[in-house]
């Protein structure tokens, strides 16, 4: 491939990075920790590596020049990515899921909430829930297990904010 495909002319599905020196980290563990789209590739580059996977994992691609030659690639490694924020992630609670499969539509309501852990961290969550309460006991919960990539797991303090829209 010359440049990145936007799909994968096998499946149809959206071509992603590649992403090297993540170790034993898994696809999820991935996700929750960086918040970004992309393979784990593992610890070891290959000599002539694939920069581009099919989402699917069908079809692996690498970067040629015009006449077939392997390109000079930069890989994708994990040590220089940077996070995305958590609130790119929108979180649904149990209570917003029955009411929309009741049809009450009009008792969800989407918050913005901002929770402090026990080591400081500062992170803004995005939960669709029917009270404020709601949302604050679904962070607590997310922060609680583990779920979006923070180290500390109790939280000092949560507060949400009504927003408009998801």
């Amino acid at each position: 491939m010359l440049r990145k495909p936007v799909k994968c002319p096998v499946c149809g599905e959206r071509v992603v990075d590649i992403i090297y020196g993540t170790g034993d980290m898994s696809q999820i563990e991935f996700f929750i920790e960086y918040r970004k789209e992309g393979i784990v590739g593992g610890e070891d580059i290959p000599r002539r590596p694939p920069v581009w996977e099919c989402s699917c994992g069908c079809k692996r691609f690498r970067k040629v020049n015009p006449d077939g030659t392997d390109a000079p690639v930069k890989v994708k490694l994990l040590k220089n990515l940077r996070k995305r924020p958590a609130i790119v992630i929108n979180w649904e609670t149990e209570l917003a899921m029955e009411a929309v499969s009741l049809g009450m539509l009009e008792m969800v309501r989407h918050y913005e909430v901002e929770v402090t852990t026990e080591m400081g961290e500062k992170e803004f969550l995005s939960v669709t829930a029917v009270t404020a309460t709601d949302a604050e006991v679904e962070a607590k919960d997310l922060v609680a297990n583990g779920r979006v990539g923070l180290k500390g797991c109790v939280c000092k303090s949560v507060m949400a904010k009504e927003t408009l829209g998801i």
